[in-house]
């Protein structure tokens, strides 16, 4: 079995739950692209939303602008990540690594023997379905369905890049779907391992 596994996809769509429990089942302990920009973000400036509370930022920026912000901070999380898999493909400890900032083409750089990656597709609705039930997302925000509407925007970009990215490379994804069970897909994963 490899050492690293790398789930990705877009926020909302449940990597987060599915590493859990992988991690769970494996034993290998689970780390989420976010805590290594909140731990970069200690010593180099790199948060497109710093300066903002979290609903100003989708209220106030612009579709593309939210587009461009995630594009930049992903890149720049990039060596980070890639340093990671490096260390824990090899002589590290396993690891279970999740988290949006995991593109197909980021990953196919790093893949090795050692290397397992998948990605979870949201299908239509599921996105929208998750945000506009997540009533504490935009409890606070002055313009609540302007920040859903930027939020989702985002999200279904990333989303429709990551399937295209998953098609044209030929990697392993699994469509996600509002009645599909996060266990469900963990046991998906695990049937591919």
């Amino acid at each position: 079995m490899q050492k690293v596994i790398l789930v990705g996809g877009s926020p909302r769509v449940g990597k987060s739950t599915v590493g859990a429990l992988l991690s769970a089942k494996l034993g290998f302990p689970c780390l989420s692209t976010d805590d290594i920009g909140e731990v970069l973000q200690t010593v180099c400036d790199i948060n497109p939303m710093r300066g903002y509370e979290y609903p100003e930022y989708y209220a106030r920026r612009e579709k593309q602008q939210l587009i461009d912000d995630i594009a930049a901070y992903h890149r720049k999380l990039e060596p980070a990540i890639a340093r990671l898999v490096e260390i824990h493909s090899s002589w590290g400890d396993p690891l279970i690594l999740e988290g949006w900032a995991l593109y197909p083409e980021l990953v196919r750089r790093l893949e090795n023997d050692q290397v397992f990656s998948v990605w979870l597709i949201a299908q239509e609705g599921l996105l929208a379905q998750r945000v506009r039930t997540s009533t504490s997302f935009y409890a606070l925000a002055k313009e609540p369905e302007k920040v859903i509407e930027n939020y989702l925007h985002r999200s279904l970009w990333h989303n429709q890049k990551l399937l295209a990215q998953c098609k044209a490379q030929n990697r392993n994804y699994i469509l996600v779907g509002e009645n599909t069970a996060a266990e469900e897909t963990a046991e998906k994963i695990l049937a591919m391992l």
